[in-house]
């Protein structure tokens, strides 16, 4: 992922902002880097944590903006029985003046997590059909507003999931991101994000990250 991140940051036109949407922990964030090369970088999530919070101290430049990216959450928790779920609002920081880059971090998986959990809970019966139909809705619209992003883009991924025996066999498998089709991938490696016995004693999780430059942009070629 960091490798991915300044290999975008060398295609983007200016050197102005780079923005992280999910920058978590920093985990996959080269931030040193990104605050060596732009004269601002950006971190977003809906939650800092500490460790984000101080690393970002070093760095004058750095910028610390808690958001959601879908418009949604603080709409879901005022929700009355009957209300009409809220419909995805842009997140009008990716249009600042002087954006360059733009990087969702292994968001695009993370979008309907919190929804599904707030449906499912509340809408009864029709509850698990109708928060799997609302996470796939998010996931689109934000596929669709990076497509609006005049900024240079580079979306990181998980895209499916699958457990496997020792033997290679795949004994369950399905999308990430709620069956939307992913944006074509210019790179993408296997995630072991369980092997085994971390969570089961003979089956390994892992899933398929892509990389994505612009996904949804018309492709422009060269003189």
């Amino acid at each position: 992922s960091r490798a991915a991140i300044m290999s975008a940051a060398s295609r983007a036109t200016s050197q102005r902002t780079a923005m992280i949407l999910g920058a978590g922990r920093l985990l996959d964030v080269p931030l040193a880097e990104l605050a060596h090369r732009f004269a601002k970088v950006v971190l977003v999530d809906t939650v800092l944590p500490l460790p984000t919070r101080w690393a970002a101290r070093r760095f004058p430049h750095v910028e610390l903006r808690a958001g959601d990216v879908t418009g949604t959450l603080a709409a879901l928790h005022r929700l009355r029985p009957g209300d009409a779920l809220p419909s995805p609002q842009p997140f009008r920081r990716l249009r600042d003046d002087g954006v360059d880059l733009v990087v969702p971090l292994n968001i695009l998986s993370q979008l309907g997590v919190l929804p599904v959990e707030w449906i499912e809970k509340r809408a009864g019966p029709p509850g698990p059909a109708m928060a799997e139909a609302y996470a796939a809705d998010l996931t689109r619209a934000h596929l669709a507003e990076l497509a609006r992003c005049p900024a240079h883009v580079c979306l990181i991924a998980d895209v499916d999931w699958w457990r496997q025996k020792p033997d290679g066999t795949i004994v369950e498998r399905a999308s990430t991101v709620y069956e939307v089709l992913a944006p074509p991938a210019v790179e993408e490696w296997v995630w072991a994000i369980a092997p085994a016995p971390e969570s089961d004693p003979l089956l390994s999780e892992y899933r398929r990250v892509i990389v994505a430059r612009d996904p949804g942009k018309p492709i422009q070629r060269g003189g």
